[in-house]
């Protein structure tokens, strides 16, 4: 008999639950409960300073019996969601890094603890630890452990939710609540945050031009592509990558000599041009080095760049003005804002011209991004604003409307993973994979598995029209010819990504016109949705020529078309309903078709 999710005990946190870490002075903690349904709880904190200080580090913990639960999730957990024991590591969130945000979920993917905190802003340590003694799991938040300014009191709310819902609907649950908090109400979405990309880091890097982007454009526009993001080099001479020449902005003219008519006609081909630009970085051979040096946080950036630290309001306006100029100066709709993470919570630097506005990173990190998207929404409504995992929480869904997965190139399980991952918490935020790229010796087939991976997020391309081969060309038309057709279903249907433990064996779609499976691992049975005659699609993203389906849900027969990942069609089957398990024979890469 399966025992009841964390047997007959309830989590609770009281103010015994709460105290110093180390010599902290005395403060009082009260604890309020409300629960909003049964199972679904409320941990309202309020602590009590006694008077105005800079908070010394307090905790917060409570047990999770391990009863019917073999993995957990989080925001930025990467690919080992196991229950690690008692030297788990620390998972740090605040503004520009990660949520704070973890799930527990059984062996049937069901929520068995869940629990999310309302301070999406200030850094917080997190840990999950299990604890041998009594197999249950210490769920530990450290607030106040970095520089905080002064205050004499503070509240914090943990939402609990025990309630057995599918994994991924409780998580995205949390997404909202947290969007209905005035704080972290998301930005508008466009319409044009959903369309197919092409970028030209993986395919240029920074060896640009502005003819060979413009060819590649009309190349990925006829593909299908509607939106270019304009990557690293095009702000620098120096092709050896690394960023010491950030912290200029200004355009390289050997690449682009005149960059607002190379923008223009880019534009005139019915695409929306992005720029990229390192928030953070300014590099000792930048001209803005010597205004800029003294105003940098303590920890390096990469190699010999600095990383800006936005507590100095100089050093916000000059970033908001760079913003604004290539939004006014280029006519571009938008921008690819990356290495925000390295805005972290760091001691104050203390330069001799100017003093800081502000004490926490964080908070002034958040600061800074209202103060952006005010003024460029002032002057384009409808900007587009990319960020990259794992700046993807609820404060950074305020600027940008667009998550990008992290980087992982020629890795289609990670870029899968990354986005499914990102769809979870991101509501109506759209989710683009990483940039897709392989090696144009591949098989077709393997090269068709980068994109499959992309499936469920907005594609961004970035291979060359003249170092693909054609059959490749022809596979990639084929497959964003695919993406386009089912786009609302694949971005706004409602979205079930199975077993996390094993990182999303299938991931299914659903609206009220159709439904969508793709399988991504070998021997997998995928059980199909309750079909009732609505179109559907399956796809088989493995290496072998044939999927596993359970077909308990089918309650009527249906006749297959078979194609390749040429688009052609190969051979015919049928499901038949009563059959519970049945072996489809789809090519490798390919994917079958039922009308409705």
């Amino acid at each position: 008999m399966t025992p009841q999710p964390n047997g007959n005990q309830r989590v609770k946190i009281s103010a015994d639950s709460i105290r110093a870490v180390g010599d902290a002075p005395d403060f009082t903690a009260d604890v309020t409960v409300k629960e909003i349904e049964p199972g679904l709880n409320d941990y309202l904190i309020r602590i009590d300073l006694k008077e105005r200080t800079s908070p010394a580090p307090i905790q917060i913990n409570w047990f999770v019996p391990i009863v019917d639960i073999v993995g957990k999730w989080h925001p930025t957990i990467g690919p080992d969601r196991s229950l690690t024991a008692n030297w788990a590591t620390t998972t740090q969130t605040y503004a520009t890094l990660g949520a704070p945000v973890f799930t527990f979920f059984s062996s049937e993917d069901k929520n068995r603890h869940t629990f999310a905190l309302s301070d999406a802003i200030n850094p917080i340590s997190i840990r999950t630890q299990l604890e041998e003694e009594d197999s249950a799991a210490n769920c530990r938040i450290v607030l106040f452990d970095a520089p905080w300014p002064q205050i004499k009191d503070y509240e914090i709310t943990i939402r609990i939710d025990e309630r057995p819902h599918p994994y991924h609907e409780t998580i995205s649950t949390i997404s909202q609540w947290w969007s209905a908090m005035p704080p972290y109400r998301p930005a508008p979405v466009p319409e044009s945050a959903y369309e197919p990309v092409y970028s030209t880091w993986y395919s240029f890097h920074q060896k640009l031009t502005d003819k060979e982007v413009e060819a590649n454009c009309q190349w990925s526009r006829e593909l299908g592509c509607k939106t270019v993001i304009l990557d690293d080099g095009w702000q620098t001479e120096d092709n050896n990558k690394g960023y010491a020449f950030c912290g200029d902005w200004g355009v390289a003219t050997s690449k682009f000599p005149n960059f607002p008519s190379h923008v223009a006609n880019v534009r005139d081909l019915e695409m929306n041009y992005l720029v990229w630009f390192s928030v953070p970085f300014v590099g000792p051979k930048s001209k803005a080095w010597q205004s800029l040096k003294d105003k940098t946080l303590p920890k390096a950036a990469v190699g010999s760049a600095a990383c800006l630290d936005p507590r100095f309001a100089s050093v916000r306006q000059t970033i908001i003005d760079c913003y604004r100029t290539a939004i006014e100066e280029w006519n571009i709709d938008g921008l690819k804002l990356d290495f925000v993470d390295r805005f972290t919570a760091e001691n104050p630097v203390t330069p001799e011209n100017e003093t800081a506005d502000m004490v926490s990173v964080p908070a002034a990190a958040d600061r800074l991004f209202t103060d952006i998207m005010t003024q460029l929404r002032a002057l384009k409504p409808d900007v587009l604003i990319e960020f990259r995992q794992a700046y993807i929480g609820p404060a950074m869904r305020k600027y940008g409307n667009i998550f990008r997965a992290h980087d992982c190139p020629n890795d289609a399980t990670s870029n899968l993973t990354r986005t499914i991952d990102l769809r979870l918490l991101s509501g109506n935020t759209a989710v683009h994979s990483d940039m897709v790229m392989w090696n144009p010796r591949e098989s077709v087939e393997h090269a068709a598995m980068q994109l499959w991976a992309t499936l469920f997020s907005v594609p961004q391309i970035s291979v060359k029209q003249d170092s693909i081969p054609g059959e490749h060309e022809q596979m990639l038309r084929e497959f964003l010819t695919f993406w386009i057709q089912r786009k609302n279903l694949l971005m706004k249907g409602r979205l079930n990504p199975v077993q996390p433990l094993d990182l999303y064996p299938s991931v299914h779609v659903e609206n009220d016109e159709e439904t969508l499976s793709a399988i991504y691992q070998q021997q997998h049975i995928a059980q199909l949705p309750k079909n009732s005659g609505r179109k559907l699609s399956i796809v088989n993203a493995t290496h072998k020529p044939q999927v596993h389906l359970d077909c308990s849900k089918i309650k009527t027969a249906r006749e297959l078309r078979i194609y390749n990942c040429l688009g052609e069609e190969v051979n015919r089957a049928k499901i038949s309903n009563g059959d519970s398990i049945q072996t489809i024979a789809v090519p490798s890469a390919g994917y079958a078709i039922a009308d409705a």
